[in-house]
């Protein structure tokens, strides 16, 4: 969109998912008024989480299973006029209810929790679900996220504060790196804890060993990137883990391709990291581009 002034649109490309209009609320009990006024990204949620908890083997039904998840909840009032949608009485497209719908369509009785952290809001929803299983608060959980990007005047934004790349790709520790290209994905995993997985003969794909999370406080504007408070949620999560950074083989980072965010996440991870042997890094943002909401959900699956 090439607008005059703050209304202009610098790229003309991204990574889409196609047909997000579909949606088969008959097969998950969803009336067709909350189906025309949910948001498009619960219902992509929605559909994840099934095949999820489908995969996973476990009996959820009923079941003390929580629901942890973060995706874009605007409506399609958001992007389109409202008198187009009879939403009287409905509730569906409401942030709130992003997990809760999937809570209460797949009939989980655990926990049910939105969450939205921007970029780091998957890893949030792990970190907060693994806590609940540790907690008791419930025996499994699915965790879930969405990005779609039907919202023009986010690509507005974020064109007005030079975060997109020209060419519309992400090129992490490139020296050409001129920043990030949008892109839409859903994702959803499902966890439990070891032993009950085992005694269950549930499909196990990874174990998870540690979590941690943390704020940059006042150390700088808001978004910035802070090296020590990277660092300092990367050793809380190995010392939970039992594990030392130089022990791993390979360190997915958050790298999105902007020339200042890459070479701080690097030079950190550098440091902490070092081995005699060779460590490996690297960053999906550089095939599918960055999928806010989603981004460490992809991580785990590829």
């Amino acid at each position: 969109w090439n607008g005059n002034g703050l209304a202009r649109v610098h790229v003309d490309k991204g990574s889409f998912l196609k047909e997000i209009d579909l949606f088969d609320n008959v097969e998950f009990g969803v009336s067709s008024r909350d189906a025309r006024i949910m948001a498009p990204a619960t219902r992509k949620l929605l559909e994840s989480c099934f095949l999820a908890l489908l995969d996973s083997g476990i009996d959820y039904r009923a079941q003390n299973v929580g629901c942890y998840t973060s995706g874009i909840s605007f409506d399609l009032t958001n992007v389109s006029e409202p008198d187009h949608y009879d939403a009287r009485g409905s509730f569906a497209g409401y942030p709130a209810m992003v997990a809760n719908r999937i809570s209460n369509h797949l009939d989980l009785l655990g926990p049910s929790l939105p969450t939205d952290t921007a970029c780091s809001s998957t890893i949030t929803t792990l970190h907060l679900a693994v806590q609940a299983l540790l907690n008791g608060d419930c025996g499994a959980a699915v965790v879930a996220g969405c990005q779609l990007n039907h919202r023009f005047i986010d690509w507005i934004t974020y064109s007005n504060g030079s975060l997109l790349a020209k060419d519309g790709k992400c090129k992490p520790f490139d020296q050409s790196a001129d920043g990030f290209a949008r892109a839409e994905a859903c994702a959803a995993i499902v966890i439990k804890p070891l032993e009950d997985a085992l005694r269950d003969q549930d499909r196990i794909y990874a174990t998870i060993l540690g979590t941690a999370i943390n704020s940059t406080g006042g150390g700088a504007p808001p978004g910035a990137p802070v090296p020590e408070a990277q660092r300092d949620a990367m050793l809380h999560a190995f010392r939970r883990a039992g594990r030392r950074p130089q022990d791993v083989d390979f360190v997915e980072l958050h790298a999105t391709g902007t020339a200042k965010g890459d070479p701080v996440e690097a030079n950190w991870v550098g440091a902490h990291f070092q081995r005699q042997e060779e460590l490996l890094i690297g960053s999906v943002k550089g095939n599918i581009g960055l999928v806010n909401k989603v981004p460490s959900n992809i991580k785990w699956l590829t």
